[in-house]
């Protein structure tokens, strides 16, 4: 059963290695994102009242998301490989 994502980017400049997060941990990001996005002032009008109009919505789909993870196995959501940069997001 699949319970974490990972996401690792790596550039010629710069490899960033995040920890795995949890589904939980990863679902309270989502939260925080949506809580903080009326903060930002270089948000156009209409996605800000998208977001604020469609939060719970948007949460609803995200706990529903991984509940389907969760079912699985673990696999390899995203690899995207180029010639100056490297993207993997796993679901473990």
């Amino acid at each position: 059963m699949a319970s974490k994502i990972k996401i690792m980017i790596k550039t010629e400049d710069k490899n960033i290695n995040l920890p795995s997060v949890g589904f939980g941990l990863a679902l309270t990001f989502v939260r925080f994102g949506l809580w903080t996005s009326k903060f930002i002032k270089d948000m156009d009008e209409d996605t800000q009242r998208f977001l604020k109009d469609n939060k719970e919505v948007i949460i609803t789909m995200t706990k529903g998301i991984f509940a389907e993870l969760k079912k699985g196995e673990p696999f390899t959501l995203i690899e995207v490989k180029s010639n100056d940069a490297y993207v993997l997001i796993d679901i473990r």
